[in-house]
């Protein structure tokens, strides 16, 4: 297997990336849907969107070639003062009309970029991830990567929190919390999932079966192919949406899109959705499994019809990626088993030739 001795650089210039037929769909989009504000997003340092937005008849095809400026100095981890002018250039094939939003709104994840340069801006995490793409397309390996997020997440109807000269605390609250079967402020009808138990009975035990239906059907009107929701394990509305792998940039993309829906839906229903990991003691926090695969035109390279488990003798050269051998006391072994989710390998069991995934 050849790969290069160092990654080349890879960079591109504004609008290479950028196909007219795609600018053109979405200016019709714009009329089609008769949006009246359109909102540009980008992602900071951390992994979060950042956004503002613009009256819809002044986004023209210019936007594209030129960009919209803002103050790079006021986001984390960004510029100075003295050199805060930046850039976004929208990429037309994140555009969707926002389904949580009452006034007609399009949506618009951009690139960022130096104005003076004219170059993608290092800290864009957007072009990190098209740089890691590209990289994989010259390094041998491989030519594709694809990546299943299964990102988890509670939904409360109350969280309340602080940190004061005389007090700090956290109170979380969920009608469906199984601490609440013996509350006595309105009629207390039951049905409640005790902890490590909410995987995943009917309604009415699962109380947010409607709620995870809305925030399905708003990602699917995004454009987010979704494949399942679920309830998770956790009493007080754990939940799971699970969409279709797709490559590292794209995939990327919609889990920041999925994330912003969820929370939008249930704050509009008057309820609050968190991905942070471990809010109750005691019952199941919240992860994301991430399913890999790295492929060569057709060809998975981690699948063997005639290997052991379905799986090939290839994967054992990056099962390094599992840990990090410098700090890591004891390497992961790994447990090939086709039925259990907890195993280090996936195998999927459908079809001729089922997808195998390396779960990170």
């Amino acid at each position: 297997m050849a790969t290069t001795a160092a990654p080349t650089k890879v960079t591109r210039t504004i609008g290479s990336n950028i196909r007219a037929e795609s600018v053109k769909g979405v200016l019709s989009l714009i009329k089609e849907k008769g949006v009246q504000v359109v909102d540009v997003k980008f992602t900071d340092l951390p992994g979060q969107w950042q956004h503002f937005s613009l009256p819809a008849a002044t986004f023209d095809e210019d936007v594209f070639k030129e960009g919209l400026g803002f103050d790079g100095s006021s986001i984390r981890g960004f510029q100075a003062i003295n050199e805060s002018d930046m850039l976004l250039i929208p990429d037309p094939t994140t555009a969707f009309v926002d389904p949580v939003l009452s006034v007609p709104t399009l949506s618009v994840v951009c690139d960022i970029y130096d104005p003076v340069t004219r170059e993608p801006y290092s800290r864009d995490p957007r072009f990190i991830a098209f740089k890691a793409e590209e990289y994989l397309k010259t390094s041998g390996i491989a030519t594709t990567s694809y990546w299943g997020p299964e990102a988890e997440f509670f939904i409360f109807n109350s969280v309340r929190f602080d940190q004061n000269a005389h007090e700090g605390y956290y109170y979380i609250d969920s009608e469906e919390g199984i601490w609440n079967s013996g509350t006595n402020h309105t009629a207390n009808l039951g049905h409640r999932p005790r902890h490590k138990e909410g995987y995943f009975p009917v309604p009415p035990i699962d109380r947010l079966q409607d709620v995870r239906s809305k925030i399905m059907l708003a990602l699917i009107e995004a454009g987010v192919p979704v494949e399942v929701q679920h309830h998770e394990v956790g009493t007080a509305g754990q939940a799971e949406i699970d969409f279709r792998f797709g490559p590292l940039l794209q995939t990327a993309d919609r889990l920041l899109t999925y994330k912003y829906i969820v929370k939008n839906v249930c704050h509009n229903l008057g309820l609050t959705a968190t991905f942070m990991p471990k809010p109750l003691f005691g019952d199941n926090g919240s992860g994301m499994h991430v399913h890999q695969s790295l492929w060569t035109g057709d060809n998975n390279l981690f699948f063997d019809e005639t290997g052991y488990g379905l799986i090939s003798d290839w994967p054992a050269v990056p099962t390094s990626w599992c840990c990090i051998s410098t700090w890591m006391p004891a390497a992961i072994r790994l447990v090939v088993i086709s039925a259990r989710r907890s195993a280090k390998w996936s195998i999927g069991g459908t079809g001729k030739y089922p997808p195998l995934y390396l779960g990170l």
